[in-house]
């Protein structure tokens, strides 16, 4: 009797994380989609009050630089980009969704595109969009990896 309830509770808990994994999924689509139409408010609303950004700047053969950034300061950069930038235009390829302890981590390649100062700028990220499990929809954390040139 006792393995019937332990296969009840194994099943409740892989559904736990197909369901918890499948929020983070949609999360990242619905940023994806505030990304491509320059949708700040969309974006903002993604993002938790306390979201943790953290970049990292792949520069040639200088040494990476690590910036660090807040919610509002996040979204901020993503405005000024929007506002100066002609032809913006963002795609993903690689998408996974490796279930952490604490939550889901969705994985993800991000190339961006832009016209910026008579130039043209691509950008190739390497993205993280970590979720928790309380039950919000909302991205506590975004790592990115970016090279640009």
């Amino acid at each position: 009797m006792r393995w019937i309830y332990g296969l009840c509770l194994l099943g409740l808990l892989a559904s736990s994380t197909l369901v918890h994994a499948d929020v983070a999924s949609r999360l990242m689509e619905r940023y994806v989609q505030a990304l491509q139409q320059k949708d700040g408010a969309a974006l903002a609303t993604l993002l938790g009050a306390d979201a943790r950004i953290k970049v990292t700047l792949l520069m040639g053969r200088e040494p990476p630089m690590v910036i660090s950034l807040t919610r509002a300061e996040y979204l901020q950069q993503q405005r000024a980009l929007w506002n100066f930038a002609n032809d913006y235009a963002v795609t993903v390829s690689d998408r996974s969704v490796p279930e952490k302890g604490e939550g889901a981590a969705v994985t993800f390649e991000q190339k961006e595109r832009y016209q910026l100062l008579q130039g043209t700028l691509n950008r190739n990220s390497q993205m993280t969009l970590r979720t928790t499990r309380d039950g919000k929809s909302a991205i506590t954390e975004i790592q990115a990896r970016i090279k640009q040139w």
